[in-house]
């Protein structure tokens, strides 16, 4: 995973690192394989980004994680 692109992320929409922190632990314990985790990762991670997601991105995204994992393509979508 580029750490650049992370921290990039990051700085540019001004995104607060303790809840950053606190999404990457409930991350650690999830099932990325349950589609309905993901969508709540995801929804919770446009919030904390402060982004919107329409449905169509984010079932783009579910699909991604679910046949690919998280790699660093997934910085394409946002």
């Amino acid at each position: 995973m580029n750490f650049g692109k992370i921290l990039n992320l990051i700085a540019q929409n001004n995104i607060n690192p303790e809840q950053l922190f606190v999404l990457v632990e409930r991350i650690k314990n999830s099932d990325l394989k349950d589609e309905q985790n993901i969508r709540q990762i995801i929804t919770e991670v446009s919030k904390i980004a402060g982004k919107k997601l329409d449905k169509q991105k984010e079932d783009q995204l579910v699909k991604k994680v679910i046949n690919e994992g998280v790699n660093e393509d997934i910085f394409d979508f946002l």
